[in-house]
């Protein structure tokens, strides 16, 4: 198979990691495959955030956590369905549940504008590609989206508040190999 097709196939969300840090070199190729994705009239609306502090990730998981557990929800979880909101409180009430899945690494793709935010999942799925291809796990987190976009953790983190943090991943060297999804055959609506 192609090597690109097999990469397709074979990467997974990472959900367990080690504690073996991903160093700067490593975390620097991975935001040199994201830069190169395509992007509207090459744009390149991106920006990273990098947290490997092992003292700040757990706090920002509390964080994150809290956002979900909030009654009421925050203005940020207003679109989320109920049923899921139920699921993910019940998710997220655990007191071992970690939103960063014990990865060392978390990269937030920050966009220019909310119109940008779609250049910047090609980013992250370059990103996400590149990891595996070395030998890294990654898992698009989207539980730590609300806290991302917070203006208090935006000001804490130095970010600039007009930007929008589009895609949190969490990187790091996999604990064990995540089981092999299925995959629906595609759903065509048209061939003309």
């Amino acid at each position: 198979m192609n090597p690109v097709m097999q990469a397709l196939h074979e990467r997974r969300s990472v959900r367990s990691y080690t504690t073996e840090a991903v160093d700067d070199a490593t975390v620097d190729q991975l935001l040199d495959a994201a830069i190169w994705a395509p992007s509207a009239v090459n744009a390149q609306p991106w920006a990273f955030g990098i947290i490997r502090d092992r003292a700040l990730l757990p706090r920002f998981a509390a964080r994150a956590k809290a956002i979900y557990l909030n009654d009421p929800p925050v203005a940020e979880l207003a679109g989320i369905p109920e049923a899921v909101l139920r699921h993910l409180r019940d998710l997220l009430s655990q007191p071992d549940y970690d939103v960063f899945h014990g990865a060392s690494t978390v990269i937030t793709i920050y966009a220019n504008s909310p119109s940008d935010v779609a250049d910047c999942y090609l980013a992250g799925e370059n990103l996400m590609l590149a990891a595996f291809a070395i030998g890294l796990g990654t898992c698009p987190v989207g539980l730590a989206h609300p806290l991302m976009n917070q203006p208090t953790t935006k000001e804490e983190l130095g970010v600039p508040a007009s930007m929008v943090a589009a895609l949190p991943i969490v990187v790091g060297h996999p604990a064990g190999q995540p089981h092999t999804p299925t995959r629906n055959p595609p759903r065509v609506l048209y061939r003309r």
